[in-house]
């Protein structure tokens, strides 16, 4: 089911998005949702990781316990892969 949204956007960007739905020859509103998508996941993923560090932070300050580089290292890896997958598809939407 699908719901309706009022947003109050500046000129320019409803500008862009009417140009690129008309390229696309879709509708503003699964444009808007396609690139959007991505970037909401993204977004709360962030949160969690920012989360997940702030946890791991203060257990460390509790009792010591440590996370070895390799780990930390695999945290930013599976961060940066995120980032690397939600600039693809923002391209590949902006491309059709």
């Amino acid at each position: 089911m699908s719901k309706q949204l009022n947003l109050r956007v500046d000129e320019s960007f409803a500008e862009g998005l009417e140009r690129l739905s008309q390229k696309l020859g879709r509708s503003m509103a699964s444009v808007l949702e396609a690139i959007g998508k991505p970037a909401i996941d993204a977004a709360e993923a962030d949160l969690q990781f920012e989360a997940d560090a702030l946890t791991a932070w203060e257990g460390y300050e509790l009792t010591g316990a440590h996370v070895s580089s390799e780990s930390i290292e695999s945290l930013f890896e599976d961060a940066h892969q995120r980032a690397t997958l939600v600039a693809r598809k923002r391209d590949a939407c902006q491309e059709k």
